[in-house]
């Protein structure tokens, strides 16, 4: 109840009384205005919880492709943090807009996508008519090819920790060809702590494909495996300096391929920053799969480390340097090595949610040691250049870039040119069209595979697809690709008959993809 407010006859009280009933009131006044200010802060944030609540699922929940990372992870997430999770003491920290050109994360095209905890389950059945499914020099034969996939996406964040995982498997069974079923088998991961000044990421890439995934060759066309992988992923690291280096492919060689990267981000002042990076790869065949007369493909094994320094210019521009080691073995009966080290200059230009741009390069040193022709050394150039612009509905990628690789199991080491432009644009209320177009150039370092006498192979691929929404949880898609791998000289050994030095290959697909509201976990 309110203290009643001084009539006329306590005037003649005296200055003690009149002193306290004044503090009194005052103070009253005060707790009025405590209580007003929480009431309108709780009303406020009841809101602000319907908003939310009343918000479409799809729009809150629905995760983009993984991707990335990556080079960063792929789902990388920069996009500005939601409500904490239930049980959470606070929201994820907000990724800056203009990370170190020198790390593995790149910075959002969707900078409103709020950052999530969510579970997305999918799946995907295609059937395809692919006119050289095992790769045949300068022959082909018409075989179908059904895939059916299941994928899982798991993302989560809590105060100072991120965990994104990603998983695709199932199989693709063939008709009229001697082999009937092939595994299909990727999975993602990356674990990330932040601090304030900085974060350490531990990423993971793991696949069992029956053939490279380059341009998503084996799948028939843009897509993959449905928004897991393909080249890139999360870790960021299939087309890159870090390996596994598989950028052309002949016929069904099942492998496993796998890159465990461990990388730190720290920030000096506001305007510096150093990362550090290591990695080790493989590429292993499982069944040795002959090609040619007995003649099997190279398994690899690469070790690589990065240090960078980057400046800030201002909000949009940054310069930095790298220093680069990679290391590459071919284990086997024969055993070859060869070394790489290079030092790059950089320089980045990005707009948030609209471009992101860089470009740099500078030399390398190269040091091969084999049993055929002993230890060589080389010096030439390295570098890269990558572009990503969002116009208000089409979205384009460009990337470039010239590294030593580990010579996709053709030859024990490569330097290898790619350029590859891919861009996706709606065109209807429910229909999307995808475009993708990829070259890659290999020069051999090493030795061929055994009575190979090719020094260099080039690789090709030209496909698009358009997709159409069915509903809420379905959506069709077809698709075509165009494939051409061809060598300097002929690849078969100089015994085989009938045998070419290119090998051409068309695939059409059509397919269903099921991809339910994810499950919020927040």
């Amino acid at each position: 109840m309110d203290t009643p407010r001084p009539g006329k006859n306590d005037r003649a009280n005296d200055n003690a009384t009149e002193y306290a009933t004044d503090y009194e009131r005052e103070r009253l006044m005060k707790i009025r205005q405590s209580i007003c200010v929480i009431a309108f802060c709780a009303l406020i944030t009841t809101i602000g919880w319907a908003q939310s609540d009343s918000a479409p699922q799809g729009d809150a929940a629905q995760p983009g492709p993984i991707a990335p990372q990556s080079d960063s992870p792929q789902a990388e997430t920069t996009a500005p943090p939601a409500a904490p999770a239930i049980g959470q003491d606070n929201p994820p920290p907000a990724p800056a807009d203009n990370p170190p050109i020198s790390g593995l994360d790149q910075p959002s095209l969707e900078p409103q996508v709020p950052v999530r905890s969510f579970l997305q389950p999918g799946a995907r059945v295609s059937e395809a008519v692919d006119s050289n499914v095992g790769g045949t020099l300068g022959n082909s034969s018409t075989s179908s090819v059904t895939r059916a996939l299941g994928t899982l996406l798991l993302q989560r964040f809590w105060n100072r920790y991120e965990t994104v995982v990603g998983f695709a498997g199932g199989g693709a069974f063939y008709t009229r060809h001697a082999k009937t079923f092939s595994q299909i088998e990727q999975l993602e991961a990356e674990q990330k702590m932040n601090w304030r000044t900085g974060a350490l990421a531990v990423r993971d890439a793991f696949s069992y494909l029956p053939e490279g995934a380059f341009g998503a060759g084996s799948f028939g066309g843009e897509g993959g495996l449905g928004g897991v992988g393909n080249g890139g992923g999360i870790t960021g690291a299939g087309e890159g300096f870090f390996g596994p280096g598989q950028f052309a492919s002949l016929g069904q060689a099942p492998r496993i391929t796998n890159v465990a990267i461990m990388d730190v981000v720290q920030s000096l002042s506001p305007r510096t920053s150093v990362t550090l990076t290591g990695a080790y790869g493989l590429v292993h065949y499982t069944d040795g799969t002959a090609l040619v007369n007995g003649i099997s493909l190279l398994d690899s094994r690469q070790t690589s480390a990065q240090a960078g320094y980057n400046y800030q210019l201002n909000r949009k521009d940054q310069i930095a340097l790298v220093y680069g080691f990679q290391e590459f073995r071919y284990p086997g009966p024969v055993g070859s090595s060869f070394t790489t080290q290079l030092v790059n200059a950089l320089y980045g230009h990005r707009i948030s949610g609209r471009l992101d741009f860089v470009i740099g390069g500078g030399p390398q040193f190269i040091e091969t040691k084999s049993f055929f022709s002993g230890s060589t050394r080389q010096i030439s150039g390295s570098g890269r250049v990558s572009l990503r612009y969002k116009f208000p509905q089409t979205q384009m990628d460009l990337t470039y870039f010239r590294y030593t690789t580990s010579g996709s199991g053709f030859f024990a080491g490569a330097t290898t040119d790619l350029a590859r432009i891919s861009a996706s644009r709606p065109i209807a209320r429910r229909w999307t069209a995808m475009a993708d177009i990829g070259y890659a150039h290999s020069s051999r370092l090493g030795f061929s595979i055994f009575g190979v006498p090719a020094q260099s192979d080039s690789y090709v691929y030209a496909g698009g697809s358009v997709k159409r929404q069915l509903g809420r949880d379905f959506s069709a898609f077809l698709s075509y690709q165009f494939n051409d791998l061809w060598f300097d000289q002929s690849f078969c050994a100089q015994s085989a008959t009938g045998c070419s030095r290119t090998s051409q290959r068309s695939v059409a697909l059509i397919g269903l993809d099921w991809h339910p509201h994810a499950i919020r976990l927040d």
